[in-house]
């Protein structure tokens, strides 16, 4: 394109200066919304993922196939030794997470306590050490604060409950699998807040054997959550599972089908990035139809005079379509800058929403059995700007569309009386 072409385009957009700052500015709004709102969603949906195949369901989620229903504590995957090693030898597999449930009373284990402050509480057997890594039952606990042979970890809701400090003991009552009573004593080495809600409220975190040993179940569990390489692979990672000879009849879920309604929670932000896509299309189509409507108008005199000259209607097609583009170039370049902006500095700091709507000391939320964070980190996504760039690119040149025709279609005597 020649050197005047340019010349002309950027001596046009600089005539009326308001109406070119408007129609920027309209544009780098609907940018940085996309920009700025897709980020927030992308943080706090990864957030969401995170703790719902972190230490609530994994990837896959293996029981035996009445668990869910019955609860009852005879209700195991047999054979645990043997299960772990075929698990451990798929090649997606990279951590294996046995645990046991059992619902029991608790209460202080002081003597001087009496038996009303007895409270309901769940039995947690996990591999402690194991469940210590991000997005296990225990993560961030320190390794001298574990359950070990003799030692508990209690949820924080239960622990208050109870009175319960560090250092004290919790005195469990319950039955084991063959539904003989049994009661035991254990210290408490911490105190922890789960993002698993029932580990929270009721939750008795036991080592794994001790936990076997309280409830008579040897070799045995209730669940096992197996995290694989990616998230989105756990289909695959399922299908590998159920063709494990030591889990022919087990109940092999993956994430999406264990926890249906947050799967669904997180597959709407696809219908989301539409609705602000098409926010940046209303504002770029608005801005840019109306200018170069104006502008194309405005300028009838010196297009009727360049077509009398020679000039070909081509051309003035492309000075108005450039120039249109250009604008809406101009508009998404600021409204990219301001949205990784309010990314960058949000992503940070954190957004809140506790805070926004007037809860204050609360962290966190239950749904649908995890603890999901107030605090959203959003996270900033390239794929979002050049999703903008384009939008504005193709609504650029449409809204540019009809006003360079009518301007090519001029007849050069009529519009130089204008």
């Amino acid at each position: 394109m020649r050197l005047s072409t340019w010349h002309v385009t950027w001596r046009n957009l600089g005539r009326n200066r308001r109406r070119t700052l408007l129609a920027v500015a309209a544009i780098a709004l609907g940018q940085t919304l996309v920009v700025a709102v897709n980020g927030l969603m992308s943080g706090s949906f990864d957030q969401m993922l995170a703790t719902v195949t972190g230490p609530l369901v994994g990837h896959v989620r293996i029981q035996h196939p009445e668990w869910e229903k019955e609860r009852a504590a005879d209700l195991t995957i047999d054979h645990l030794p043997e299960v772990l090693a075929a698990l451990e030898t798929l090649p997606d597999t990279e951590s294996v997470s046995p645990r046991i449930y059992a619902a029991v009373l608790a209460a202080h284990g002081d003597p001087s306590n009496q038996p009303a402050d007895a409270d309901m509480a769940m039995i947690v057997g996990v591999d402690a050490p194991a469940e210590t890594a991000p997005g296990g039952i225990l993560e961030g606990v320190p390794a001298d604060c574990l359950p070990g042979v003799r030692g508990a970890v209690v949820g924080q809701v239960l622990a208050n409950r109870l009175g319960l400090e560090p250092g004290q003991t919790v005195a469990v009552i319950g039955q084991d699998a063959d539904e003989f009573p049994n009661s035991d004593l254990f210290e408490v080495r911490a105190i922890v807040h789960s993002k698993v809600d029932v580990v929270n409220r009721l939750g008795v975190v036991l080592e794994l054997e001790s936990a076997q040993r309280f409830l008579a179940l040897e070799d045995q569990a209730h669940e096992i959550v197996v995290h694989g390489a990616d998230a989105r692979e756990a289909e695959s990672l399922a299908a590998s599972i159920r063709k494990l000879g030591p889990l022919a009849g087990a109940r092999v879920l993956p994430w999406r089908e264990a926890m249906p309604e947050l799967a669904s929670i997180i597959d709407m932000k696809g219908w989301w990035d539409l609705v602000f896509v098409a926010i940046l299309f209303a504002a770029a189509a608005a801005g840019i139809a109306n200018t170069m409507m104006m502008s194309t108008f405005e300028r009838t005199h010196e297009f009727g005079m360049l077509l009398a000259l020679g000039t070909r209607p081509t051309r003035v097609v492309r000075l108005i379509v450039l120039e249109a583009l250009l604008l809406g170039l101009m508009g998404v370049a600021v409204g990219s800058v301001l949205g990784t902006a309010v990314v960058l500095v949000t992503g940070h700091t954190g957004i809140d929403y506790g805070a926004l709507g007037g809860v204050q000391g609360v962290g966190d939320v239950a749904f649908f059995g995890v603890n999901i964070s107030y605090v959203v980190y959003p996270k900033l996504e390239a794929r979002y700007i050049l999703l903008g760039v384009m939008a504005v690119t193709v609504t650029s040149v449409v809204a540019a569309t009809w006003p360079a025709l009518l301007a090519a279609r001029l007849e050069p005597a009529k519009a130089m009386r204008l």
